[in-house]
């Protein structure tokens, strides 16, 4: 099978992460065209298309920036990270109950994704589901008590991923807040999945306001 490293294009797509990563959103999304441009495989590849909904999101188009992620999805279906990854971009679209349909398919694949726990959690508590939210907070904590006591630590780059998810607004108690900061820099060390919700974010994609 091709690697994606040797797929004409290769180099517009690293392109256009560097671009991404600089914030230059107009450039980037015209790096990834380009790489679909040299070779329609691409569209064969789920953190190639993650990239790209990124990237088109940001450009103000987040009905197909969606559909990448569906396409995204359809290639992986068995992944947690990416339902977490479209609940987390419906969330930015203040659509709620697409947000917890997805982020419950997450935690169905990985229940112990501390991140989409806490992420359900403050989307349950808007929508006054109180009791509900308390058990996902208390289940992040859980998760997170794991990590410390397994000496799992933030990686470098969790303080770009700590000032995005900050604009996750939550009326919880201010410790409930604290423990979600908390397991936000510790939990995605713990799978593959939740390394890649770091790149997600760091990427610059966050919340609406």
């Amino acid at each position: 099978m091709q690697s994606f490293d040797e797929i004409p294009g290769s180099s517009e797509v690293q392109k256009g992460r560097s671009q991404a990563e600089s914030g230059e959103w107009k450039l980037a999304l015209q790096s990834y065209q380009e790489a679909l441009l040299a070779s329609s495989e691409w569209n064969n590849d789920p953190d190639f298309l993650n990239d790209l909904a990124v990237a088109t999101f940001h450009n103000g188009n987040s009905q197909l920036a969606l559909k990448h992620l569906d396409d995204a999805i359809l290639l992986q279906p068995d992944y947690g990270y990416r339902y977490a990854a479209r609940g987390w971009m419906k969330q930015a679209a203040k659509d709620t109950n697409g947000a917890i349909q997805d982020y419950e398919k997450a935690l169905e694949l990985d229940p112990q994704d501390a991140i989409t726990q806490n992420n359900l959690g403050i989307l349950e508590e808007q929508l006054g589901r109180i009791q509900s939210a308390k058990e996902r907070f208390a289940i992040a904590d859980e998760l997170d008590q794991v990590l410390r006591e397994t000496n799992i630590s933030a990686s470098e780059e969790n303080p770009v991923l700590t000032k995005n998810a900050s604009t996750a607004k939550s009326s919880a108690p201010q410790n409930t807040s604290s423990n979600a900061r908390r397991e936000i820099m510790q939990a995605l060390l713990t799978s593959k999945g939740r390394k890649e919700f770091i790149a997600f974010l760091r990427n610059g994609f966050k919340l609406n306001d």
